[in-house]
């Protein structure tokens, strides 16, 4: 639409849309705002200064302004007070657009001149298109609650006219037989002072919904069929009104013999003798039953445009606290990431260097083995934390695969027995035939383990811990698992329950009941980002004096029971390996604690080692011919990743075996490379052999059967006499 011919655009436009003028200096911003409210079929006009907008308003009937704070000669502030200064304009709706440099002192400014709302820049299309679209409902409301009060003063202002007119000549002829003429929805009746009684016309009879065969218009009678709550105002009026000579007007209820409630309105005059004694209170009644209940739809439908703005604005809050809530626990998640990811280089050096000591200091005292001991137990434990600690992160390294839950949580028992103590009693109900989870079974364990801890703790004075693995079936899932077959894990405890604060916060990381030095705050947390991780979900159901049920949502593996008693032995259950061989290790690491600790493991193991801190080093190394049997890498390094160079390896030296060490799952799923030898920091020597020999074997294989299809492709090329 041009701004120059908007009005003549509006004019012949749909008479049954409203106008909304754009007044903005900018071209781009008003056709971004047209873009954005083209979708509420209205008609839209748009202005590029005040001065346009003034003509605009001074031609058209604009439901709405939209009005920028800043543009030349005259500012939106400016503007709105001049809209404001015309009559015809001061109740139309003005909508300030703000910059987001806008102060305080600016928006009350704009609210003394008249604006009803702000909307901040950079402008979101949802929320435009909804506060327009309020305020252009509210609009329609008004003009049709103006048009029905016209029609109703109209027809008022007719209806008084006809009662003075009726009345002039009713004081010169006979009143009540004019009055009687007035058909339609009004009755006519006259009270008699001096004795009380009532003279009504059939239009009377009809309004109060009675037999005139049967009804006597007396004072008892007809004070009976007005409405309890409206009697008393009704008389007060008749009384001033004979008292003093002058007229009278009432508006109340009456109720029919039916039980049929109708609004009226009532209006009456005094006749007075010549010595100025009232004798009759001649009037009229009007039905507006019809016109009420108009009324009250026109204000049911206001309620309930008021209610859904405010249902609206509720579900806005509330999206907005759970935005708020989801970047929390994600950034608490990247900085508990990062702390676990630095935490396991030191446990790699804690735990590497009391492995070699341990093995270097026998013989020793039995307080110094204590001590060793007691150093190492506590790295383990470290590492059991930073594990959960990545569990709750959702970056720790897992290990998919199909899970018997009968098998595992069987052979969890005597386990979970010891954990809970003598005083809990468990029960397991496990199907046997229960379908196969895909999960990571050390994890899983873990996540069990922690959970009947959790309910041991709620149960001081002992009780009883359920443990129930079953298809979710009538089960309530989490909101946020998506579709699929899943297996549901509960543990389901006697204890004392948690109220709704409490369960609210539950799986808020570093959040604990327990007293100080009896819970990390991290258990539910953990549990929470396994199952995330796995591609299912977690529920807490629980109440005070109710125990507490945690179930654990696992998505069904893809391999069948049967398929998985077919499967060949685990590798894990090989025979002996090979006796250890010396092998030239290039070490990649940008951490020189974790670099010496790790060179010591490997110089132990009998290895010669090549110690480098970065990609570029690494493949240095490698041009100046170093020879090299395998390289261990770091993954995260600054320049090069561990990932990077093993891609540049496989490139320039495809038979180099390459370990990748890392932390945690740093490693983004389309990064990730099918077969690739890793090592979990921190990790003990026995693992690091291991994998040594694993990479070690895979060249040799490799160099093996490239030897012999080279010999297959010279016996087959020699001559047959041959």
């Amino acid at each position: 639409m041009n701004r120059g011919n908007g009005a003549e655009s509006v004019i012949r436009g749909n008479p049954e849309k409203a106008t909304v003028l754009l007044v903005d200096d900018q071209p781009g911003k008003l056709l971004t705002y047209e873009a954005i409210l083209g979708e509420l079929g209205e008609n839209l006009v748009k202005a590029s200064s005040a001065r346009e907008a003034l003509a605009v308003l001074l031609k058209t009937d604009v439901a709405l302004v939209l009005i920028d704070v800043c543009m030349p000669e005259l500012d939106g502030f400016e503007l709105a007070t001049i809209i404001r200064e015309h009559p015809r304009f001061r109740k139309t709706p003005l909508i300030f657009v703000s910059a987001v440099q806008i102060t305080e002192l600016d928006r009350l400014r704009g609210y003394e001149a008249g604006a009803v709302d702000y909307v901040p820049v950079p402008v979101v299309p949802e929320l435009l298109r909804a506060k327009v679209k309020v305020f252009l409902e509210l609009h329609r409301t008004s003009m049709e609650l103006e048009r029905l009060n016209a029609e109703l003063e109209e027809r008022v202002a007719k209806r008084t006219a006809e009662l003075e007119s009726v009345a002039t000549r009713l004081l010169e002829s006979e009143q009540r037989r004019s009055l009687a003429l007035v058909a339609g929805r009004m009755g006519s009746w006259e009270r008699n002072l001096l004795t009380g009684e009532y003279s009504w016309d059939e239009g009377q009879y009809r309004i109060y919904g009675v037999d005139p065969a049967k009804f006597l218009p007396t004072v008892d009678a007809v004070q009976q069929l007005i409405h309890a709550d409206d009697l008393d105002r009704v008389l007060k009026a008749e009384e001033q009104a004979a008292g003093s000579g002058r007229s009278f007007y009432s508006e109340f209820r009456l109720v029919g013999p039916d039980g049929t409630i109708r609004w009226c309105i009532a209006g009456g005059a005094v006749t007075l003798d010549s010595s100025g004694t009232p004798l009759r209170l001649t009037g009229v009644t009007h039905d507006i039953t019809d016109r009420k209940v108009l009324e009250e739809t026109l204000q049911n439908q206001k309620d309930e445009l008021e209610q859904l703005v405010e249902a609206r604005t509720r579900e806005r809050e509330v999206a907005l606290a759970q935005l708020f809530e989801a970047q929390k626990l994600d950034t608490i998640g990247q900085l508990t990431g990062g702390v676990a990811h630095d935490f396991n280089n030191l446990l790699m050096v804690i735990l590497g260097s009391l492995e070699l000591l341990r093995k270097r200091l026998t013989p020793m005292d039995p307080r110094v083995q204590r001590l060793l001991e007691n150093a190492m137990q506590g790295a383990d434990r470290g590492t059991a934390l930073t594990q959960r600690l990545l569990a709750f992160a959702r970056r720790q390294e897992l290990r998919p695969q199909s899970i018997d839950i009968p098998t595992l949580i069987g052979g969890m028992r005597e386990l979970l027995e010891r954990a809970i103590g003598p005083g809990i009693q468990l029960n397991l109900n496990i199907p046997v035939q229960l379908d196969l989870v895909q999960a990571d079974a050390n994890q899983l364990e873990l996540a069990v383990l922690n959970l009947a801890v959790n309910s041991r703790d709620a149960m001081p004075l002992g009780g009883t811990l359920t443990l129930t693995a079953v298809e979710p079936g009538g089960r309530p899932v989490p909101p946020s698992l998506p579709p699929g077959e899943y297996v549901c894990i509960e543990i389901a405890d006697t204890g004392m329950g948690m109220d709704e604060e409490t369960l609210q916060r539950s799986r808020e990381p570093f959040f604990t009941t327990k007293g100080p030095g009896k819970g990390t705050g991290l258990g539910l947390s953990m549990v929470h980002g396994l199952a995330a991780q796995s591609g299912g979900g977690m529920n807490i159901l629980s109440c005070v004096g109710g125990g507490t049920q945690v179930q654990i949502f696992l998505p069904k593996a893809l391999q069948s029971r049967e398929d998985s008693t077919q499967d060949s032995p685990s590798t894990d259950e090989a025979g002996p390996a090979s006796p250890p061989q010396s092998y030239c290790v290039l070490l990649v690491d940008d951490d020189l604690l974790v670099r010496t600790g790790t060179a010591a493991m490997l110089e132990d193991l009998g290895h010669v080692v090549v110690e480098v801190d970065s990609g570029a080093q690494a493949l240095a190394q490698l041009k100046q011919g170093t020879r090299i049997d395998v390289v261990i890498t770091d993954h995260a390094m600054p320049g090069m990743t561990g990932l990077a160079l093993m891609r540049a390896l496989k490139s320039s030296y495809p038979e180099m075996p390459v370990i990748l060490a890392s932390g945690f799952a740093e490693i983004a799923d389309d990064e990730r490379v099918v077969g690739l030898p890793r090592l979990t920091k921190p990790f003990r020597q026995h693992a690091l052999a291991t994998a040594i020999s694993a990479a070690a074997a895979a060249r040799h294989s490799t160099a093996a059967g490239e030897i012999a299809s080279s010999i297959n492709d010279r016996l087959s090329n020699m001559p047959k006499s041959v």
